[in-house]
Parts: structure tokens; C-alpha cells; sequence
């Protein structure tokens, strides 16, 4: 089994992998970046004046890192394997696929690494500690670092032996990292719920045991998400690089499905917490066009708690009058 003996560089992608991935790719982007544009305005503008906490400038971190791959990296692939189906020249712009998958996927994997490190810490405290902001803005700064760093490793490897190298590290070590923290973090919350059990806690340590679950559990959806991503794209890399029997055929769909399996990491990513919290959703009702689109709901909803209040105080009074007779 030889390493990179048959890489079908020089072979064109069949057709139909070539429109699906641009198809997939065009979908992801619609889904992408609206969302996590939404998530960057409402941390960074703050209207609810609750969001800026450590935890959530991490998710800003992830967010605006999914928000390049929809911004940038999945138009490049609609644009690349567009060309790729119609035959047209492509090398051209591949240097820009590379580099922005590898910048954003770093960003990604690192992100979410730097969130459950924060959930562990915040887990396994016996306290309540409220951590300082400057911290998490200097693990951004350094996640960003790294991450723009990485990409110029392309320069002097070729993009598979650069992808084999990423799968085995940052990848192997984040997938370990997590499942670790995940570990630990649901047994040190296991540990709190005991303790609550026999020692009367405060009305403020319940309220804030009840968010930390919460969001770890968002947490846990997010490392489950990454995860079944990132396995089967780890297993493909494998098998582009060490496959020496493979055609040409098999090797195009595994290059483009290792990717579009990352992308949609990207993709599930604001779903699993900012729309599964109550105070990124009130924020995200505080734009108009927003509030215009919920009102019908809103309305509806405002109409039927309205009808049962006045059936409950009707039947209150009823009851009174039997009473009273």
C-alpha cells in the first residue's frame, strides 16, 4: 500500500460528482450565512444586553469562522466544480479552495475545542465564577493565528499530504480532547445534581446549575455534530492517500465528500446552540424583519394564551358563585 500513489490529479471528475458537490455546496451556502450572520450581530451588537460573556464570544469565534466557509469558501467550491463539470480550466483558483478549507476548518476544530474547555472549567467549578472577557478574546486571537497560519503549510506540501497531516493531528487530538471533556464534564455535573439533592442550595446556585446544563448539553450536540462529520472525512483522507487500487472514480467522490461533510459541520453548527438558546432568540426577535416575519405565530400565540386566561377566570368565577349560592 503505497502513500499518494494514486491521487487522479491529472483526471478529470465525473460529471455527476462534479454537480452534486456544486448543487450541495450552493445549498449549505443559503443555509450558512444568514444564520451566522445573525449570531455576529446579535453578540456583537448585544441588544438584549446579555450576550457578551466569555462563553458567547467563543461562539462568535465559531460563528464567524462558519460564516467564512459560507461567505467564502463554499461560493469558490460552486464556482471550482461548476467549471469541473463544464470542463474549463480550474487550476487556477485552486490555491483559493485550499486555503480557505484549511483556514476555516482549523478555525472550526479549534473553536469548538476552546468551548468545551470552557464548559469544563465552568463544570467541574464548585462556584459560581464569573470569568473575564479578556481571556476568551485572546484564545480568539490566538485561534485566528494559528488558523491563518496553518493554510501557508501549502506552500510547501501538497494539499493532500496537507490534509493527511491535519486529519492526524488536529483532528485525532481534537476528537480525543473532547470526548475527555464531554467525560468529565458529565460527571462533574452528575456530582452537582447529587449534592443538590441533599444540600438545600440557593435559589441563584439552581438557576445557574439549570443554564450550565443546558448549554452543555448544546455542547454535547455540537461535539456529536463535529464528530459525525469529521470520522467519515477522516476515513476518506485514509483512503486517498494509502489506496493504490482505487479508481479514479471512488477517489474524486471521497476528495469532494470529505469536504462537503465538513462544510455541513459548518453548517448544523448555529442550530445546536445559539437557536436552542432563549437569549440569542430574544435577540434575534429585536430585528424588524424578523419581528415582521414571527408576528402571524406570535400573534396566534398571544390570541390563544389570551382565550385560556379568560376560560381559566371564567371558571374561577363560576366556582365562587357556587360557592357563594
Amino acid at each position: 500500500m503505497a502513500f499518494q500513489s494514486n491521487l487522479c490529479e491529472e483526471v478529470w471528475a465525473p460529471f455527476a460528482t462534479s454537480v452534486t458537490t456544486t448543487t450541495v455546496s450552493a445549498i449549505l451556502c443559503i443555509i450558512t450565512v444568514p444564520g451566522n450572520l445573525l449570531i455576529c450581530w446579535a453578540v456583537i451588537r448585544n441588544p438584549t444586553r446579555n450576550l457578551r460573556t466569555p462563553f458567547n464570544y467563543l461562539v462568535l469565534n465559531l460563528a464567524i469562522a462558519d460564516l467564512i466557509v459560507g461567505a467564502v469558501t463554499e461560493p469558490v467550491f460552486v464556482g471550482y466544480h461548476a467549471n469541473e463539470a463544464l470542463k474549463r480550466p480550474v487550476l487556477g483558483i485552486r490555491w483559493v479552495v485550499y486555503t480557505s478549507y484549511f483556514m476555516t476548518s482549523t478555525a472550526s476544530v479549534l473553536s469548538i475545542m476552546a468551548l468545551a474547555i470552557n464548559r469544563y472549567q465552568a463544570a467541574t467549578s464548585n462556584r459560581i465564577v464569573k470569568r473575564k472577557t479578556s481571556s476568551a478574546v485572546a484564545t480568539s486571537a490566538a485561534l485566528w493565528i494559528c488558523s491563518l497560519s496553518l493554510p501557508l503549510l501549502y506552500l510547501t506540501f501538497s494539499f493532500y499530504l496537507l490534509a493527511f497531516i491535519f486529519a492526524n493531528t488536529a483532528v485525532v487530538i481534537s476528537i480525543g480532547v473532547l470526548m475527555f471533556v464531554n467525560y468529565r464534564i458529565y460527571h462533574s455535573l452528575q456530582e452537582h445534581e447529587k449534592i443538590s439533592e441533599h444540600v438545600r442550595s440557593s435559589r441563584d446556585r439552581q438557576k445557574h446549575m439549570k443554564r450550565e446544563k443546558k448549554v452543555t448539553i448544546s455542547l454535547l450536540l455540537i461535539i456529536i455534530s463535529f464528530l459525525a462529520c469529521a470520522l467519515p472525512s477522516l476515513v476518506m483522507i485514509y483512503v486517498i492517500n494509502l489506496c493504490s487500487t482505487c479508481n479514479c472514480v471512488l477517489i474524486h467522490w471521497f476528495r469532494d465528500l470529505q469536504y462537503l461533510f465538513l462544510l455541513l459541520n459548518s453548517a448544523t453548527n448555529q442550530f445546536l446552540y445559539a437557536w436552542r438558546m432563549r437569549s440569542f432568540r430574544a435577540a434575534f426577535r429585536t430585528i424588524p424583519a424578523i419581528q415582521w416575519l414571527t408576528r402571524p405565530f406570535t400573534g396566534k400565540n398571544l390570541i390563544r394564551r389570551v382565550r385560556r386566561r379568560t376560560a381559566y377566570q371564567e371558571q374561577q368565577s363560576d366556582r365562587w358563585i357556587t360557592r357563594v349560592s
